[in-house]
């Protein structure tokens, strides 16, 4: 009597630790997806709020770091000045991070290097990343971290998909914790940061 419900109490045991597992995955893969309407105003013009933790980076100009993208290439902030650059912090087993991969390809495909720079990082091993991007036809830039130095406000993320906007003159526009559509991507890319913009108090 007592070895079966030992024997009961060990099944159990892997079934409570994996439900707990997948709740994690659940609470770290789900996010508030808010209204675009919190990162663009009606006017066309980048909402500066408190809500958005970053805010305090936006018309800053961008911190350089190098990192190696999964064909051994390396890659700088640096070299994409001169052109619009999307920096995303992502990975494989974010289920926002793959919903927002369908149009991630489809914006590369509608827009050449020399507009768009698009850089997606992963903090997963190399093997991994470069599978799922070779699975899932991924048509633009892959890197993965690996022991890079991360400088701020890049050191900050905490979620995926992170997506840090970065215009021609080497500025933060604005920064988006969700995954996004193609059709709120180029409006965001659309959008202009006025100089001197004020920060609105949200309650």
């Amino acid at each position: 009597m007592t070895s079966k419900v030992k024997t009961k109490n060990n099944t159990l045991i892997p079934i409570l630790i994996m439900t707990i597992a997948i709740a994690a995955v659940i609470t770290i893969t789900t996010q508030r997806s808010q209204p675009l309407s919190d990162y663009v105003d009606d006017s066309g013009n980048i909402v500066v709020s408190k809500r958005n933790t970053y805010s305090q980076w936006f018309g800053q100009q961008v911190p350089d770091f190098t990192v190696t993208d999964i064909d051994g290439n390396q890659h700088s902030i640096s070299d994409y000045r001169g052109k619009n650059l999307i920096v995303l912090f992502w990975a494989t087993w974010c289920l926002p991070c793959r919903l927002e991969v369908p149009h991630l390809v489809e914006l590369r495909n509608q827009n050449s290097e020399d507009n768009l720079a698009m850089l997606a990082i992963s903090t997963e091993d190399s093997d991994t990343v470069k599978n799922f991007a070779k699975k899932e036809k991924l048509n633009y830039t892959i890197a993965t971290l690996g022991n890079t130095y991360l400088p701020r406000p890049f050191a900050e993320v905490r979620a995926f998909p992170t997506s840090f906007f970065i215009d021609p003159n080497g500025k933060i526009k604005t920064v988006v914790v969700q995954s996004l559509t193609l059709e709120q991507i180029e409006t965001i890319l659309n959008a202009k940061l006025l100089e001197n913009s004020e920060t609105i108090n949200d309650n």
